[in-house]
C-alpha cells in the first residue's frame, strides 16, 4: 500500500449502472484491460489522491469537506481496487510500462488496437462498412471520375469511432479518391495521453485487417534530425493511439498499400501567454519549421492528414450540464467560425480564437492544425462537412469535420 496514493491520468467516463450515476476508470494506455467502476460519489476520493496526501489525511479531508465519516477500511479498499487496475502512479504501474514499452519496441510492427470493437476483424466486413459511409443522405456519395489533376495538398477529417462519424469521414475521403494518390501520406494526429514532448513520430508499420501499411523511416528520421528534441521518446503513445489508426484504415481501402508517417500532438494551449504565438514555444518552432523543410525537400507528392475532432462539451467531459438544442447551435456557430479559419489557412487566427476563451469548448484539433498550417504556407481550403455526436440523453457531445486543401 502506498503511503501516499496518486492516481494516474486516466480515462473517467460517466456512466450509469441500476439507473443510478457511476463512474467507469480505465487506463488509456490499456497496460490491463481490467476497468473499475466506482459511484459517482467516489469523485472526491478520487480527487484527493494526489500523491500529497496520507490514507488518514484523505479521510480527515474527506470528512471536513463533506461532513460524512468514511471508514479508512473503505479508502484502503478503494485503493487497493485502483492499484490492480494499475491507475495508481506506483512501482507497479511503472514495472507493466517498461515492460510493454519493451514489447512494442521489439514488435517488428504497430498491431491495430481497434479492429474487433471499433471496426470488424474481417477485411470484407470492415470494406463494407467504410463503403456505407458513402451513401446519401448523410454520406456524399462513391467516389467518381478524377476531378483534380495532382494529389490533395491535405484533408482534415474525423478521428471519431466510425458509427459516429464516418460520413464525415467520407466527405473528405471522397476528395482525396477523386485526387492522384499521394506517394506518401503524413499523418498527424492528437495525444490522448500526456507525453514527455510536444510531438512524437514511430518508425514502425500499421497492421489492420486490411494489410500493412509502410511507414517511411526515412522521412522520419530526416525531421527527427532537425528537431532539437527526440521525436521518438515517447513512441509507445502510438501503441494504443487511435487518431493514426483510423486514418490508416480509410487510405487502406481507397488506396491499397500505402506509405505513411505517423506523427501525434499534444495540447499547448496552456503553455502560451495571452497575445503570444504559439510559435514563441520552442518544440512549436522547431517541430513547425522542421516539417516544412522536410515536406520541402521531399521528392515525391505527399498529402498531409489532421485526424482531429472538435469540441467536446457535456457531463462525460466534466462539464455539470446536459447538452441543449441552444448549445447545440452555439456550437455549431462557433465550430463553423473555426473551420472557415482553418480552410483560409489561418493558423494564428484559429488559435487565437480557442485561446481567447481558454479553450472552453475543448478543441483537440488545434495542435496538428495549427502545425499543418503553418507548415504548409499559402493555402486555402473548402469546408465540406460538419456534424454532432450527441452522447446518451443528451449528455455530452462531440463535434468534428471535413475540410479538403487542392
Amino acid at each position: 500500500m502506498e503511503e501516499r496514493p496518486k492516481l494516474r491520468t486516466i480515462d473517467i467516463v460517466p456512466v450509469q449502472f441500476d439507473g443510478r450515476p457511476h463512474l467507469l476508470l480505465r487506463d488509456p494506455l490499456q497496460l490491463t484491460d481490467k476497468m473499475l467502476l466506482v459511484s459517482a460519489q467516489a469523485s472526491l476520493l478520487l480527487a484527493l489522491l494526489d500523491g500529497t496526501r496520507t490514507l488518514r489525511e484523505i479521510q480527515v479531508d474527506l470528512m471536513r469537506l463533506t461532513g460524512e465519516l468514511l471508514m479508512s477500511e473503505q479508502i484502503e479498499s478503494l485503493v487497493n481496487q485502483l492499484d490492480e487496475c494499475l491507475l495508481l502512479e506506483n512501482e507497479r504501474f511503472k514495472t507493466a510500462l517498461v515492460k510493454a514499452i519493451a514489447e512494442y519496441r521489439e514488435s517488428p510492427f504497430r498491431p491495430s488496437s481497434l479492429e474487433g470493437s471499433v471496426y470488424p476483424s474481417d477485411p470484407s466486413s470492415l470494406r463494407a462498412m467504410l463503403d456505407s459511409f458513402f451513401e446519401p443522405p448523410k454520406g456524399p456519395g462513391r467516389p467518381g471520375v478524377q476531378k483534380y489533376s495532382q494529389p490533395l495538398k491535405a484533408i482534415v477529417a474525423p478521428h471519431i469511432d466510425l458509427l459516429r462519424g464516418g460520413s464525415t469521414y467520407a466527405w473528405a475521403y471522397k476528395e482525396l479518391a477523386e485526387a492522384p494518390p499521394a506517394n506518401l501520406f503524413v499523418i498527424l494526429g492528437i495525444a490522448h495521453y500526456p507525453m514527455e514532448n510536444l510531438f512524437s513520430a514511430t518508425t514502425k508499420d500499421f497492421v489492420t485487417p486490411l494489410g500493412r501499411a509502410r511507414t517511411d523511416v526515412n522521412f522520419i528520421e530526416a525531421l527527427n534530425n532537425r528537431c532539437g528534441f527526440d521525436l521518438l521518446a515517447d513512441e509507445f503513445v502510438h501503441r494504443y493511439e487511435h487518431s493514426v489508426e483510423l486514418q490508416v484504415v480509410w487510405l487502406q481501402h481507397l488506396f491499397g498499400e500505402v506509405k505513411i508517417a505517423p506523427i501525434i500532438c499534444a495540447g499547448f494551449e496552456h503553455l502560451v501567454g495571452l497575445g503570444e504565438s504559439p510559435m514563441s514555444l520552442a518544440q512549436v518552432r522547431e517541430f513547425t519549421e522542421s516539417l516544412q523543410a522536410t515536406l520541402a525537400e521531399w521528392d515525391e507528392p505527399i498529402t498531409v492528414v489532421a485526424s482531429v475532432d472538435l469540441s467536446h462539451l457535456g457531463l462525460r467531459f466534466g462539464d455539470r450540464q446536459l447538452v441543449t438544442t441552444s448549445i447545440l447551435r452555439w456550437l455549431e456557430s462557433e465550430d463553423r467560425l473555426f473551420l472557415e479559419k482553418v480552410a483560409d489557412g489561418d493558423g494564428d487566427g484559429m488559435f487565437s480564437l480557442i485561446h481567447l476563451d481558454h479553450n472552453s469548448r475543448r478543441i483537440d484539433a488545434y495542435p496538428a492544425l495549427y502545425v499543418m498550417l503553418k507548415a504548409l504556407g499559402e493555402i486555402r481550403g473548402k469546408v465540406l462537412n460538419y456534424d454532432q455526436s450527441v452522447e446518451g440523453r443528451n449528455e455530452s457531445v462531440v463535434t468534428f469535420g471535413a475540410v479538403v486543401f487542392p
